[in-house]
């Protein structure tokens, strides 16, 4: 298998690049500027982070937007459990996890 792949995410009539660099047996390195992702996935995430790609690329450009800012503040152990659970999902941010959290109906 080769160690790096380059794809690309349409959006519209845009392309949008991505890379995957495996790291070692367990982890890959992705990276997709216009989703504002640049870090290290476990290889299980890696395909339910590539079919959110759409998802997160949309979401890096309404972020362009945003003006506001809301802070509050937790314990370290709050924020790994919290970081978790929004790596697992997809996220690539805790900021965009607790945004979608708060804003379900």
């Amino acid at each position: 298998m080769k160690k790096t792949i380059t794809f690309y995410v349409n959006i519209g009539n845009k392309k949008y690049p991505c890379t995957l660099k495996k790291v070692n047996e367990m982890e890959t390195y992705v990276e997709c500027p216009a989703a504002r992702i640049n870090q290290g996935f476990l290889n299980e995430d890696v395909p339910e982070l590539i079919q959110y790609l759409p998802d997160h690329i949309l979401d890096a450009r309404e972020y362009e937007k945003r003006e506001e800012i809301v802070r509050f503040r937790i314990g370290s152990e709050y924020k790994k459990k919290i970081e978790k659970k929004a790596l697992k999902k997809g996220y690539t941010s805790i900021s965009a996890y607790l945004r979608d959290l708060a804003l379900k109906d």
